[in-house]
């Protein structure tokens, strides 16, 4: 019970802040995302020394609530599907002043095992920044409890962090991010999957064009550890293109590309990488609609 109260508290100050908004000042973000770049959710025993098929396949989405206030206060509250996190929802309240800016937040795994429905966490961040120089920031999201115990208990992990500087008309970017699901299986022994991401990425928006484009490449892994400490393991040079379209004051279309262009296996996998012709992705296609814009009802 009590392991529930810090993070308790901050969903209730969320929960009030969205509230008390202006519906009409919200911007409301929804995607999904489709592909086989990572490992599926399921598959408890290691695989067989065969090529990685590339029929694997991983989907989910992501819908998201945005809301800036006065003062310097903004929220973001979401639901979104991670290939390593699995369920997760989200809260984080932002309060900028200067050139720093703090944020802190309710996490909730949400229906990932049907012994543990809800798994409290806590998220924390800050960034500071030079307006039109650099910026740095941190984040750090994690699961809260005493350990794991019990059948289909599990913890989420994640951690950023990220550098820029701004050149004209473009924001460069980089970046890392782990990310880290570890699960109890029936036999109680724990199954964990983690994922490592090293990228550079370059933000291309001109003013007043109706088009942006997000640029990236890096280096990204994933394991899986086993019962036993055996781990199959993946590695992929990946490259990303993302596009957002503005048709309508009111609508932002966005399409991404995100492709494994040399991928390989590494330990237990190590020479049983996927074919080289298979075609190792993950598509996304959204919208984020602008509801201060939207025409009022005389």
């Amino acid at each position: 019970m009590t392991r529930l109260r810090v993070p308790g508290l901050l969903a209730v100050l969320v929960a009030g802040v969205l509230l008390t908004a202006p519906v009409s000042a919200l911007d409301i973000d929804a995607s999904a995302f489709f592909g086989n770049l990572g490992f599926p959710w399921a598959g408890e025993t290691p695989l067989p020394a065969t090529p990685y098929p590339a029929d694997q396949w991983l989907y989910g989405g992501t819908v998201a609530f945005s809301q800036e206030f006065g003062d310097g206060l903004a929220l973001h509250a979401e639901y979104r599907t991670d290939t390593v996190l699995h369920h997760i929802v989200s809260g984080m309240l932002t309060y900028k002043t200067g050139f720093a800016s703090i944020s802190a937040g309710p996490m909730l795994g949400t229906l990932n095992t049907a012994q543990t429905p809800l798994k409290a966490g806590i998220g924390i961040g800050f960034r500071l920044e030079a307006p039109g120089l650099v910026f740095f920031s941190a984040r750090a999201d994690s699961s809260m409890g005493a350990g794991l115990v019990s059948v289909g208990d599990y913890s989420q992990e994640r951690s950023e962090l990220n550098a820029g500087w701004y050149v004209y008309n473009a924001i460069c970017t980089v970046s890392m991010q782990s990310r880290r699901y570890t699960r109890i299986l029936d036999s109680g022994d724990a199954l964990v999957d983690a994922s490592t991401a090293y990228l550079f990425s370059v933000d291309v928006n001109r003013k007043g064009a109706p088009y942006r484009v997000l640029v990236d490449l890096g280096y990204q892994d994933w394991t899986r550890t086993y019962p036993g400490a055996v781990v199959d393991g993946l590695g992929a040079l990946v490259l990303g293109a993302q596009l957002s379209a503005d048709v309508s004051p009111a609508l932002t279309l966005v399409w991404g590309l995100d492709s494994g262009v040399y991928m390989f296996g590494t330990d237990a996998l190590l020479g049983y990488g996927p074919a080289a012709t298979s075609f190792m992705f993950s598509a996304t296609a959204g919208c984020v609609i602008h509801l201060g814009a939207l025409p009022r009802a005389d």
